[in-house]
């Protein structure tokens, strides 16, 4: 499905808007409002994911891969001697040296899922808000359904005529 450049452009520039103005709730309850529902749903499927997994992923992975370095530094130097440590140390060492050039290479710099873990209290906001707004005509709408499908007072109810 391909999305037409206009639309993502102005979806661009409404996430924009909406990210200047999350520090005044009032002005975002009041933009937040004014969308119509496929907007909000998208604004908040759009909010709701997070990058902060990503960074979390690649800081465990840096995590691991260090203590386990270093722990095989230690086994090296201890039992350098042996042919078989030398070679899971051979073998251990480019696995890391290639995870480490993947790191560095990466389509997604680190660096941008940090900025967004910062601003991700902003984000937290307009989600709680567009969530509140969005189970309110969630709400009106089940009561608008309901309306339309009860029986009004007008129409006499149905004898049996057995």
């Amino acid at each position: 499905m391909k999305i037409p450049k206009i639309e993502l452009e102005n979806f661009a520039n409404l996430v924009t808007g909406l990210i200047e103005q999350a520090d005044n709730i009032e002005s975002l309850c009041y933009a937040l409002n004014r969308l119509p529902l496929e907007e909000l749903e998208k604004v908040k499927t759009y909010f709701s994911g997070s990058a902060t997994r990503v960074v979390a992923i690649r800081q465990r992975e840096i995590i691991i891969g260090s203590f386990l370095s270093g722990m095989l530094i230690f086994l090296f130097s201890t039992y350098q001697s042996n042919l078989i440590v030398f070679f899971f140390w051979a073998l251990f060492s480019v696995t890391c040296a290639l995870e480490f050039l993947r790191l560095l290479l990466a389509r997604k710099p680190i660096h941008k899922h940090i900025s967004l873990a910062f601003n991700r209290t902003k984000y937290d906001r307009i989600i709680a808000i567009t969530d509140i707004i969005l189970n309110k005509r969630y709400e009106d709408e089940l009561k608008n359904t309901l309306e339309k499908f009860s029986p009004s007072e007008d129409i006499e109810p149905l004898k049996d005529s057995l």
